[in-house]
């Protein structure tokens, strides 16, 4: 083994949990007030859906977008693919699967 790729290698091992940490799809854990009070969030996985918090400590539920349209998160709201835009997504106060 290359000892110069100890170092790369060492990068990786460190960094990769946070990068797979940040691949989930934005499914919050509802377990907050202000999550309640928000309600809705973005899927980050799939732009045709959105994760609803509708009551505390309860597993949010998946909606979705009327055909030929997709969810921005910037109005929270279901537009048509023409007016629809990529958004930087952000995560949910809680994440889903993450203690």
């Amino acid at each position: 083994m290359n000892f110069y790729n100890v170092p790369l290698m060492l990068l990786l091992v460190l960094t990769a949990p946070t990068a797979f940490a940040m691949l989930g799809n934005g499914q919050p854990n509802c377990t907050t007030q202000e999550e309640i009070d928000i309600r809705i969030f973005r899927n980050t996985w799939d732009p045709t859906s959105y994760w609803i918090c509708e009551e505390l400590n309860e597993p949010a539920i998946l909606g979705r977008c009327p055909e030929q349209m997709a969810y921005l998160e910037s109005i929270k709201d279901c537009v048509s693919w023409d007016d629809w835009q990529w958004e930087q997504p952000t995560e949910p106060l809680t994440i889903a699967g993450l203690s």
